[in-house]
């Protein structure tokens, strides 16, 4: 009589179309495809297949399943035990599951390697006490990653105590996800970020960290695209005949000073909603440098960026109270420059890394200025332009009506200082 040897399979299920017309009216259903988990086996002599919608409920199928089989194996005798029904059924299911393991083995494993919390926490009030923390001072995109996985994470370990789930639990659970090497790195990372919030004291939820020995993928970058020093030239060119250079600001500074271009919620778009009060002390004209702040930084931290020769030109005669960096509707302005020109997201800030590294010969400057770390730099970006093509670049400054009416506005300063020295 067959019995047990019950698995597992994930399976995509696919119901075509069909159409009904016995009730004289064309019923249509379908199509359907889901995804489901297969549990097959045998039980006294039967075939036992069933589907189930999570891979959770499934595993508990089988481990009652195996119970089951285990009970009516065909050596199954009298023994005389202390143990009740239940303890007995137990014992048969763990030594099934131990395999080529002895349950001593086990016991002095188990005893040897386990750590109870200092105090024990529930899965669910252990993220919230996590996010209460921790979104407020992260940007709005970690924020989120974090509410989605930790969300996941609840429904995936249900009534759950912290301590109690272990590195192969949650290595199954990523492996389930099937996701690429990127995302396998994101998840991993917010998942380390909230069981080293629960290891560490005062809380102390958990004596090890489960995702710290959990392999992190090393992903390997291609090179940087970038702007030659021309075509830099063209994209600033065309920018001081669209819209009255409404757009000028947010270009130069991505280009000549490195911020991060995301709009929205990117630096380039918090540095645009400081109060004017506040931005002569931000973007530093008389010190020759921008003021990062951390609330602005995507790395929380604060850096100085130095205000190049061409960059304070682009400002002066751009200035932030007449040209603000944040325009109406600035997403689709953005969006359809560079689409006009072909622009990637981040190759702004891509050129002028590579020029920075090109002209000053520092990673250090560079990674300080950028918000980087020296390695990502020497990586990346080191040797990408040729000094010619670097000179060329720093040397490009404004050419339109506003540099016109910029050098207008200084002769006359300068007539005016003269006068009244004399």
């Amino acid at each position: 009589m067959r019995n047990g040897h019950f698995t597992i399979k994930r399976e995509n299920v696919f119901i075509p179309q069909r159409v009904d017309t016995r009730c004289g009216v064309k019923i249509t259903t379908g199509p359907f495809e889901y995804w489901t988990y297969r549990l097959t086996g045998w039980l006294r002599g039967r075939r036992i297949r069933k589907q189930f919608k999570s891979i959770e409920e499934a595993e508990g199928a089988k481990n009652r399943y195996e119970v089951a089989a285990a009970n009516v194996r065909d050596d199954v005798r009298a023994v005389a035990t202390r143990l009740d029904a239940k303890q007995i059924g137990e014992a048969e299911a763990a030594f099934h599951r131990l395999g080529k393991h002895t349950l001593s083995f086990a016991v002095d494993w188990f005893l040897a390697n386990y750590r109870p919390p200092s105090t024990p926490s529930g899965i669910a009030e252990a993220v919230q006490a996590f996010t209460d923390l921790h979104l407020p001072l992260v940007s709005f995109y970690v924020a989120r990653d974090y509410k989605r996985e930790l969300a996941a994470l609840c429904a995936a370990f249900p009534a759950r105590e912290v301590h109690s789930i272990s590195t192969e639990e949650v290595h199954a659970y990523l492996a389930r996800r099937h996701v690429g090497k990127k995302a396998w790195n994101n998840i991993r990372g917010s998942l380390h970020a909230f069981f080293e919030f629960c290891r560490v004291a005062p809380r102390k939820w958990c004596e090890e960290n489960p995702v710290g020995p959990i392999i992190k993928h090393r992903i390997s970058r291609g090179i940087p695209e970038i702007l030659s020093a021309a075509r830099a030239a063209e994209v600033m060119a065309f920018l001081e005949n669209w819209r009255g250079g409404s757009l000028v600001p947010y270009f130069a500074l991505c280009l000549f000073a490195g911020i991060r271009p995301t709009v929205p919620r990117g630096e380039v778009w918090k540095l645009g909603k400081i109060s004017p009060a506040q931005m002569p002390r931000i973007v530093d004209s008389a010190n020759g440098v921008i003021r990062i702040s951390p609330d602005v930084s995507k790395t929380r931290d604060l850096r100085q960026i130095t205000i190049q020769s061409n960059l304070r030109l682009w400002l002066e005669c751009y200035p932030l109270d007449r040209y603000p960096i944040v325009i109406p509707s600035m997403k689709k302005r953005v969006t359809e420059v560079r689409m006009k020109l072909g622009l990637t997201a981040d190759v702004l800030r891509h050129t002028f890394i590579s020029m920075h590294v090109a002209k000053f010969k520092s990673l250090g400057a560079a990674a300080l200025e950028a918000g980087n770390s020296e390695s990502i730099i020497k990586r990346h970006y080191l040797n990408l332009v040729t000094a010619e093509e670097t000179s060329l670049f720093w040397q490009i400054q404004p050419r339109g009506d506003a540099f016109a009416e910029s050098r207008h506005r200084l002769e006359i300063f300068k007539d005016v200082a003269k006068k009244v020295v004399i």
